[in-house]
């Protein structure tokens, strides 16, 4: 066996199959609406008999929100890694560390919103009400880091996209105009909110083939 035959060997085993990366996007989809489903939309002008309310909830029930947010953390890691591969299949470029980078900052971001939220149960369940306005604060402001990882995911996913031909034209575009908004206010959210259905589009058009 030559070198190049060697090589283009290495390559295949280590690129995503469409399977693959298809089923990690559906279970994040799957994960991600549990997410926004059980989530809390707290913010520090909350009253306090609101967030009370809103998490009055078993520890049995706040532990598996807890442990499937941590799920979807790791689907995050996984998910951007094999991205990451299947974009340099058509071509390298150094675009395509930014998409594996951003969906490491989501998933820290991810992590942190889980940490909050059961920090904010345990504040609700002994009653400390300073705590808990405390804690409402940091959430108000847990969406920072989610600017930083929509641009670099969605932007970088587009530029390698048009560098290499990975995605379709019209997909890789789209892609770095939702990561332009996202630094945008409100806008931001936008990425926010198509984030599964945009890695299902990227899972099922971005090319394997080399």
């Amino acid at each position: 066996m030559t070198q190049t035959s060697t090589a283009l060997a290495a390559t295949e085993k280590e690129r995503p199959t469409r399977r693959a990366l298809v089923g990690l996007a559906v279970v994040i989809l799957v994960f991600f609406v549990g997410m926004l489903a059980t989530g809390h939309d707290i913010s520090y002008d909350t009253k306090t008999a609101d967030i009370k309310d809103a998490y009055d909830t078993s520890e049995t029930a706040a532990r598996i929100g807890s442990y499937a947010g941590m799920v979807l953390v790791a689907l995050m890691l996984f998910f951007g890694s094999a991205l990451r591969n299947a974009l340099r299949a058509s071509g390298k470029t150094w675009f395509a560390d930014p998409v594996f980078l951003g969906f490491g900052a989501l998933a820290a971001t991810f992590a942190s919103w889980d940490v909050t939220d059961a920090a904010m149960w345990k504040a609700v369940d002994s009653g400390n009400e300073g705590v808990i306005r405390t804690i409402a604060t940091i959430s108000d402001a847990g969406f920072l880091p989610l600017m930083a990882s929509m641009i670099a995911l969605y932007v970088g996913a587009g530029l390698a996209g048009l560098a290499t031909g990975a995605l379709p034209r019209w997909l890789a575009i789209a892609s770095i105009v939702i990561g332009v908004l996202a630094p945008l206010g409100p806008l931001g959210f936008i990425g926010f909110t198509l984030l599964p259905l945009w890695i299902i589009a990227v899972a099922s058009w971005v090319r394997l083939e080399v």
